[in-house]
């Protein structure tokens, strides 16, 4: 971990303040989980900004970069060993669910490890109000409470939103093209563009950049939306979310809602695997049953309201939840995958391994619109499209990983790279956009990003410290000296963009370092002869 202590002498100078008569215990250093600068400048630079404010009010905070996604995935989802984690959720489609950044993110039974509720914060209220939500479906009685549950956030502050990122993605005209490009929250990245590039090369492929690698292949085995999407060009999905929420049948050609916890889906007759078995109800029984035996961590919680899955027919399934779930069809149908149960049924026993995610699976069978063609560990992956597809995709992808932001956006100007998937570094975008060769693409997300606490730490379970931390962040200026103007402010984790569900009446927050020191010393909190800060006394 790298100390800020240098930093902190003369900071602290300036907000020491007479010491009460009686103190507390000193607050104790803050571990602050972050990115690596050399591929994540603007998400290292944001922390360091923070940092520095929080110093100023008596903390010693140690930043502590991790590389993304391993350790830093293990350390803030599974191990949850940070007192303060700089968040960056992406946007997609099915996020527009409001639930993903309330209740999904918040309530405690999704505390352990692997649940969304990283910072373990827990609330009766909240956890209740949660619950209700989920078996509601008069949308308009639902908002209300997911504002009441926005707003208790914002009160409570598990997270402090930073803001919404606006990405801005290049593509080399010369050498590619879009047929189609679809608006989504996701730009470039989102499936339903990664289908329709279509190459201007004379070999039909498209070459994309990015730093982060594809390491899963395994549909069990992911974590994070890259893997799970990268597998959704391998594996169909039942239906893909538009970027307005709407639905969009995939490998489903009908969906009807029997009662509120009864729904037949009826997939398409005549499409097979890539091995050329048939893709059938029972392999949509089995994904379902199977995902949910061996508890995939990315799909395990989306799956809890499965009670059973029934095939009626060759073609036909009939899900039975355990209770009202209105976002089963955004959460669960709008992401699982379709497994060939001739490969999965018998593959632990075959293999000798204690469970499927130990599975390699570097040559993966599936009904999606691409098959991995080979795979260089830590350098390439090419997909190469299916003919037979029932909506083929237009090009192959070769997805090249590099060492920096830097050095992606330096082969896209020399055009060894088609379309970088990592958005351009914000120092960058104006010369981007001066580039004769260069076409921009902006999406405004509807994820965000955020600092999200350990609520259960030596630290940050003293909610006062947190609510006053809110006004010691200096917001305006991250979006402007870091983010180039490419960020809206938002109070709440549903951003602006999802308008429907975005509770617009919750003030913007603002940075205001009297207003926190004010409110630190409502609470009890002191500072001692050295300026640090010390808890109330008890």
């Amino acid at each position: 971990m790298l100390g800020r202590n240098t930093m902190l002498a003369a900071a602290l100078a300036l907000v020491a303040a007479p010491v009460a008569a009686q103190q507390g215990d000193v607050v104790p250093e803050v571990h602050f989980l972050s990115w690596p600068a050399a591929t994540y400048s603007h998400f290292a630079e944001t922390g360091n900004y923070i940092a520095e404010e929080w110093e100023k009010l008596g903390l010693i905070v140690n930043m502590d970069q991790q590389a993304f996604p391993n350790p830093m995935l293990k350390m803030w989802f599974t191990d949850h060993e940070f007192d303060v984690v700089l968040s960056s959720l992406s946007g997609a489609p099915y996020r527009l669910e409001p639930d993903f950044f309330t209740n999904a993110q918040f309530n405690s039974a999704n505390a352990s490890p692997g649940g969304w509720n990283v910072g373990e914060y827990s609330n009766p209220e909240f956890d209740k109000l949660g619950a209700e939500q989920l078996g509601m479906f008069d949308n308009e009685e639902r908002r209300k409470v997911i504002y009441e549950l926005q707003r208790m956030i914002v009160e409570d502050q598990p997270e402090a939103v930073l803001s919404s990122l606006i990405q801005v993605f290049a593509i080399n005209k010369n050498n590619m093209e879009f047929d189609g490009y679809q608006e989504d929250p996701q730009g470039v990245r989102a499936n339903a563009n990664q289908v329709r590039m279509k190459s201007k090369r004379e070999q039909n492929l498209i070459r994309i950049g990015w730093t982060l690698e594809y390491s899963v292949l395994n549909p069990l085995a992911a974590r994070t939306i890259e893997e799970t999407e990268v597998a959704a060009l391998l594996y169909d999905r039942l239906l893909w979310i538009g970027s307005d929420g709407s639905l969009k049948l995939r490998l489903a050609e009908e969906i009807q809602s029997v009662t509120e916890t009864e729904l037949l889906i009826k997939i398409r007759s005549g499409h097979t695997f890539s091995d050329g078995e048939p893709v059938t109800a029972d392999d949509v029984k089995f994904s379902f049953d199977y995902m949910k035996q061996w508890e995939a961590p990315y799909f395990v919680q989306h799956l809890a309201y499965v009670e059973n899955v029934e095939v009626v027919d060759p073609l036909t399934v009939r899900i039975t939840l355990t209770e009202p779930y209105a976002p089963f069809v955004m959460n669960t149908l709008g992401q699982m995958y379709v497994l060939p149960q001739h490969v999965w049924g018998t593959l632990v026993d075959d293999l000798g391994i204690e469970t499927p995610q130990q599975f390699a699976n570097d040559n993966p069978i599936g009904s999606g619109p691409y098959t991995v063609k080979y795979r260089r560990e830590g350098s390439e992956l090419y997909l190469e499209r299916r003919a037979d597809h029932f909506e083929p995709a237009l090009a192959d992808l070769l997805y090249i990983v590099f060492g920096s932001a830097e050095i992606v956006a330096q082969s896209l100007k020399t055009g060894s790279i088609d379309v970088s998937f990592q958005p351009v570094p914000p120092a960058g975008i104006e010369e981007f956009r001066a580039h004769p060769d260069l076409e921009i693409i902006t999406a405004q997300s509807n994820g965000n990003m955020s600092l999200r606490y350990k609520t259960t730490g030596p630290v940050f379970a003293n909610a006062d410290l947190r609510r006053a931390l809110y006004h010691a962040i200096p917001y305006e200026r991250i979006i402007e000296e870091i983010l180039a103007g490419n960020a809206v402010l938002t109070a709440t984790p549903i951003t602006p963009v999802n308008a429907y569900w975005h509770n617009a009446d919750l003030p913007k927050p603002a940075f205001n370092p009297e207003k926190a020191r004010e409110m630190l010393e409502q609470a009890g909190f002191t500072w001692d002869d050295d300026g640090r800060l010390h808890f109330p006394a008890e």
